[in-house]
């Protein structure tokens, strides 16, 4: 289960990359995670500061923060945050020869949506707490939202910003934790 609820959105440029963070805050998902931590903006610059690039996803899981950037050496990183933002693990990803990631390295280069601008799109609709590339087929921003406790997953084209309904999956929404 995501730990994060973002909150609002605001533009912000980050150096070190050019990304634009549209993501102003976050929240925890119940009062008891609350604390004083990296919003997903500082936790997007830190990520970026430490492998310049392209942020490919991020997300706060198990109170820690997990990026994912398509550097601009052409190899990925993983780089792993502490709820605070501070870098405490990064790695270049060993599997970088897969021909998928190579497929989706090159469709995440001609995005002219950004991981934070499609979420700024698709927040229209609910509360944003995932947001993902994935450029396997047709490449597309996939992002979860919630609205109503309900989670709705929700389609970012990377190229026009047109947000769509994602076709029902096999859990049917349902949020039950085992997909972490």
């Amino acid at each position: 289960m995501k730990r994060i609820i973002i909150a609002s959105v605001a533009a912000a440029a980050l150096v070190g990359g050019g990304t634009a963070v549209a993501v102003a805050g976050t929240q925890p998902s119940s009062p008891a995670a609350a604390s004083t931590g990296a919003s997903l903006t500082q936790a997007a610059g830190a990520a970026l500061k430490a492998a310049p690039g392209t942020l490919d996803s991020i997300d706060r899981d198990h109170g820690r923060w997990e990026a994912d950037v398509l550097g601009k050496d052409g190899r990925w990183h993983e780089v792993t945050l502490d709820a605070n933002g501070k870098v405490i693990d990064q790695r270049v990803d060993q599997d970088e020869n897969d021909p998928e990631d190579a497929a989706e390295a090159k469709a995440l280069r001609h995005a002219t949506v950004s991981a934070t601008e499609a979420a700024r799109k698709a927040a229209s609709r609910g509360t944003v707490t995932s947001v993902e590339f994935d450029g396997d087929h047709t490449p597309v921003w996939e992002v979860e939202t919630v609205k109503n406790h309900k989670e709705r997953d929700l389609l970012v084209d990377p190229r026009s910003g047109k947000v769509t309904q994602a076709p029902a999956d096999d859990d049917h929404g349902d949020d039950d934790g085992d997909d972490d």
